[in-house]
């Protein structure tokens, strides 16, 4: 017997692909946000000629790629209750609404620290490839080793790194499915979901295969915009 479709299920449970997806949003926007933040600050001392700082952006970094991100979930979530070490977590999941505040921002977290690695490494190359000439000759100009890094040395390793910084970001939004493992309710979970309740699997799995593809592509195009903006600042001047 052939599979019969029956696409009617997903205006049925319309609203659990809904709220997964705006669950996903959530963890990709934060996520990308704080992880590009994390991942500077790690590239920037992963790049410092000072031997601690470097050492221990170092050790930040192996520590966190090479352990999987589901076991870094896990562990954040079984070890630490967040919402009573971090009080304010509880205004903030009001805010977003969420309803299990441990385990989204322990998803959070985990994607956070983990795509943050990778971010450092990235920076880290980007800052690398600026001429050291650049670096002389601002210090020349009297300028401290701080404005060197953010007038100069920085906005050029961003411009250079976005094609390798999306692909990062797109690997969040791509990642943030784990977050189904610790009961975090996104994209993933709500498939999950229809199936157990209807046994329409493919149906649910086309939808929310849709959802992300339209998610993923909008970041690409997002940060293609922002390196075209890039590219014409580097032009005019």
């Amino acid at each position: 017997m052939g599979y019969e479709f029956d696409w009617h299920v997903l205006i049925e449970y319309k609203q659990l692909l809904i709220d997964g997806f705006i669950t996903t949003i959530k963890l990709s926007v934060l996520g990308i946000f704080f992880s590009f933040i994390i991942g500077s600050i790690v590239g920037i001392g992963r790049a410092s000629k000072n031997f601690w700082i470097s050492l221990f952006a170092s050790y930040y970094v192996e520590s966190f790629r090479n352990i999987p991100l589901i076991v870094q979930m896990f562990f954040i979530y079984f070890t630490f209750t967040l919402s009573q070490i971090f009080p304010f977590l509880n205004s903030w999941g009001e805010f977003l609404h969420i309803n299990d505040v441990d385990a989204f921002f322990s998803a959070l977290l985990a994607l956070i620290l983990y795509t943050g690695a990778y971010i450092g490494e990235v920076v880290k190359a980007g800052i690398r490839s600026i001429p050291k000439g650049q670096f002389e000759a601002a210090m020349s100009l009297g300028m401290n080793k701080f404005q060197v890094m953010w007038y100069i040395i920085y906005p050029q390793a961003v411009r250079i790194i976005i094609p390798p910084l999306t692909s990062q970001f797109l690997n969040l939004i791509k990642n943030s499915s784990l977050a189904m493992t610790i009961g975090v309710a996104e994209l993933t979970f709500a498939t999950q979901q229809i199936d157990a309740l209807t046994f329409r699997g493919f149906e649910a799995a086309t939808a929310v295969t849709i959802l992300y593809i339209i998610l993923t592509l909008t970041t690409s195009f997002i940060m293609n915009l922002i390196e075209i903006k890039f590219s014409k600042g580097v032009k005019n001047a």
